[in-house]
């Protein structure tokens, strides 16, 4: 799963939302909370769905029928924003 990946586009729709803004004169406090944020909240929400679906009934059964389970691999770690740390996506 590739999380600054997530980061890079919702940060980029975030700096397109606040151009147009400034062009129309608008408020553009709510497109810049979400920068830096996007990637990190995709993941945990993966990763709580993937709980959720390795310790279902359904899963016990195919466990039991010699089942393995696919399991998350982290990908794209590093970040793309200089303005990020280096290990932004590690620590989180």
């Amino acid at each position: 799963m590739f999380v600054s990946r997530v980061d890079t586009a919702v940060d980029d729709a975030c700096a397109k939302k606040r151009s147009s803004a400034r062009r129309s004169f608008l408020p553009t406090r709510r497109a810049a909370p979400a920068q830096g944020k996007a990637a990190v909240a995709n993941a945990k929400l993966a990763y709580k769905r993937y709980g959720e679906l390795f310790s279902s009934e359904r899963w016990r059964m195919l466990l039991a029928r010699g089942g393995w389970p696919q399991r998350l691999l982290w990908g794209s770690t590093g970040t793309k924003n200089p303005a990020y740390s280096d290990v932004f996506y590690v620590t989180s």
